[in-house]
């Protein structure tokens, strides 16, 4: 298994949890404590939190975005549900980028998309992944609770679970010193350069719920298992929220593979990859995370740690049995 690993020349940290147990838990540059930017796979964080409010009877995955932003194009007619799958129709108008170039608040950022929002109708029921509809849900459960996001997942992930190198990226110099975090490096001409500060700051500022969390191996294997085993959500919570219901293949800020019982999540940006495989129990699972990215080798690594995986459940490696 190490060798397989080792082979997809990640240079990082990596974590591997079967039936329970540490498989495997080294890095091949930084430490097992380094923390790095999780990008889309704090998506699957946020999902949790929506869930919990619909738990609570707060929210439902059939309320309609309009109660909470009636000025989104669309809105009537777009569910909680809708934006959970990523099936909205929504998009942002050609070119646009999410947020605004100097921060303000979330909130401000949130009326800043809206204008840049569209909604095309025949899009509806049909999946078009966007940060874009993460967002909104981090605006909605805020509404909700009179909190704000980070607060609210630092009294769901962070204070419950004890997470020592969890932050998030605007925190002061001192918390990210704390949580190990490592900047963030690319592949540009054939040099590794570091990404400036300022602009994965930005960046992180625009994903919010979606991209703006700094996470070690081990802290974000204790949140996925927490949340598909933990007393965050009921198992019938659990099972509206990763739903066969179309797309069956992404529900709850994770892709679902059904026939084998396996949840994933990829992270990608600002210098970063994170890659998250788990069985639906969270008793097998990889963590695999870089902060030396490079163009094209996302696309290239995510089918190759799939075939990892598999391997670590038991199955097959041909091409035949793996899945993409």
């Amino acid at each position: 298994m190490r060798q397989k690993i080792a082979a997809l020349g990640i240079k990082g940290s990596v974590l591997v949890i079967q039936n329970g147990k540490t498989l495997l838990d080294y890095a091949t540059a930084n430490t097992t404590d380094t923390s790095y930017l999780i990008n889309s796979v704090q998506k699957s964080m946020t999902a949790a939190m929506v869930m919990r409010e619909v738990q609570a009877g707060k929210l439902s995955l059939r309320d309609r975005l309009s109660e909470f932003y009636p000025e989104i194009p669309g809105a009537k007619k777009i569910t909680i549900r809708n934006l959970l799958t990523m099936t909205a129709g929504l998009m942002l108008k050609p070119g646009a980028q999410l947020g605004r170039k100097h921060f303000v608040s979330d909130s401000d950022n949130i009326q800043r998309d809206i204008t840049k929002t569209i909604f095309e109708n025949k899009m509806l029921g049909k999946w078009y992944y966007s940060s874009l509809n993460y967002v909104y849900l981090c605006g909605i459960i805020s509404q909700i609770t009179g909190k704000s996001y980070e607060q609210l997942f630092r009294e769901n992930y962070v204070k419950p679970l004890g997470l020592k190198h969890t932050e998030f990226l605007w925190s002061k110099p001192s918390k990210i010193i704390a949580s190990c975090l490592v900047p963030g490096m690319d592949y540009q001409n054939g040099r590794l350069n570091v990404i400036k500060h300022k602009v994965a700051l930005r960046a992180a500022h625009d994903e919010l719920g979606a991209g703006s969390v700094v996470m070690s191996n081990h802290d974000l294997a204790k949140v996925i298992r927490y949340i598909l085993t933990g007393k965050m959500l009921s198992n019938k919570s659990r099972k509206l929220l990763y739903t066969a219901e179309p797309p069956s293949y992404y529900n709850g800020g994770l892709y679902n593979d059904e026939k084998h019982k396996l949840k994933t999540a990829n992270g990608a940006g600002e210098g970063y990859y994170t890659f998250m495989r788990t069985t639906n129990n969270g008793q097998t699972l990889i963590v695999i995370q870089s902060n030396q990215t490079k163009d094209g080798q996302f696309d290239f690594l995510k089918p190759k740690i799939d075939q990892i995986m598999m391997q670590l459940i038991g199955y097959k490696t041909s091409n035949e049995n793996m899945t993409g």
